[in-house]
């Protein structure tokens, strides 16, 4: 059957009824179909979407998923259909370890690609094997030693993930200058920085700051700094001009402290029953309430 025939053929398929079952497909005939010059990029990537990964076919599947995601000739989202499938034949450990070390080194030319879509893909994957050459590119993305990869923010949650990527004090210094998102995703990246301490008190009671970001440092008191924690939450949580949510935030943080072993002082559960006869917030009240049966169960 010639190339234009077997694209008549496939197309006649899987056009019939939709209650049909759906007809398998391979490497050979993906290979075939893009071939004719002008493959429909839906068409392609349903095919993709049936390639086998039984025994049978696994290995060619693999070599072809591939070739196909390192390809730059062909559309995005063909290569993201192939990104999928591979995601797919990975949790075949064994029969995928072959395989491995090519996929990963495919990644790693990928962090650099021209497609940011392909890009981001291949740096959220080579971030959950906390692979050091990807870290070193968010890291000079950062720094602005390099064209950024992927935005700040999402650079800053990729590094995040690992606690050894080498990248804790240029959290600090966006938590500190860093805009919107950014700084938002470095403040959590420093959950657990003892360090930063005296900026998350100053962010948490400064009403210049804004409500995500007051939310974020409060929390982070918790487990860096519980003995000043609970007087910066409170504080918070009793402040009338503070957002209904940012003070919610505070009371449901103090009741998970509770369930640590920290102390709260009689004065504040009292203050805190009058405020939830008080507000007018559901979420506030919801967090008293949260708070209160925390309480009791000490």
């Amino acid at each position: 059957m010639d190339i234009e025939a077997h694209r008549k053929q496939y197309l006649e398929e899987i056009a019939s009824s939709s209650d049909a079952s759906p007809k398998a497909t391979s490497a050979e005939s993906i290979a075939a179909y893009v071939a004719t010059g002008a493959p429909e990029t839906e068409t392609v990537c349903d095919m993709i979407a049936r390639l086998p990964l039984d025994d049978d076919g696994f290995e060619a599947t693999v070599r072809a998923l591939l070739g196909m995601l390192g390809d730059t000739i062909l559309e995005t989202p063909v290569r993201m259909a192939a990104f999928s499938q591979l995601g797919a034949a990975e949790f075949r450990s064994a029969r995928f370890a072959p395989f491995h070390a090519d996929y990963i080194a495919l990644l790693r030319r990928l962090a650099v690609d021209t497609d940011k879509q392909i890009r981001q893909a291949a740096l959220e994957r080579l971030a959950l094997t906390n692979d050091a050459e990807a870290q070193k590119l968010l890291r000079e993305g950062l720094q602005k030693v390099r064209k950024p990869l992927v935005p700040d923010a999402k650079a800053v949650q990729l590094l995040a993930a690992d606690d050894h990527s080498g990248a804790l004090q240029i959290f600090r210094e966006l938590a500190v200058s860093g805009k919107g998102k950014t700084r938002e995703q470095a403040l959590r990246a420093l959950a657990a920085d003892k360090q930063s301490v005296p900026l998350f008190q100053e962010i948490a009671t400064n009403k210049d700051e804004a409500g995500p970001l007051r939310e974020i440092a409060v929390v982070n008191l918790k487990g860096t700094a519980p003995a000043s924690f609970a007087e910066v939450a409170r504080r918070v949580a009793l402040d009338p001009d503070n957002s209904d949510r940012l003070r919610a935030t505070a009371v449901s943080a103090l009741a998970h402290a509770q369930g640590t072993g920290q102390t709260v002082s009689d004065p504040l559960r009292q203050e805190l029953n009058a405020l939830h006869g008080a507000t007018q917030s559901r979420a506030l009240k919801s967090s008293i309430r949260r708070f209160t049966k925390a309480s009791r169960s000490e």
